[in-house]
């Protein structure tokens, strides 16, 4: 369990390290420009574009991300739901450590 531990915490550690993660949800939003000779308008091929959901405040935020930053984003997005993942993992490494100290402190 220990070496597990000390894995898992190397593996927080250079995630945080590097301090590349947001917290949100990506929501992909579909729209109508507007321009008339838009296939958009034409065809109802709708233009797709994608957004972070978050809340701040208990009130929901949506923050538009450019095209261009969409991979950047997604992979700080996937990074956020790793550390929250490792965070899990060492705390309950933490209660079963914890478990066993219990009942070692029973046998005495």
């Amino acid at each position: 369990m220990e070496q597990e531990m000390k894995k898992t915490t190397s593996h927080l550690d250079k995630l945080v390290h590097k301090g590349s993660f947001l917290r949100g949800n990506p929501v992909v939003m579909k729209r109508v420009c507007g321009n008339k000779k838009c296939s958009c308008y034409l065809k109802g091929k709708k233009h797709q574009s994608i957004y972070i959901s978050k809340n701040k405040a208990g009130k929901r935020k949506m923050i538009y991300i450019p095209r261009r930053l969409e991979d950047e984003v997604r992979a700080k997005l996937d990074a956020y739901q790793r550390v929250k993942r490792l965070v899990e993992k060492i705390s309950e490494l933490n209660y079963r450590k914890l478990e066993e100290d219990k009942k070692i402190g029973c046998t005495k």
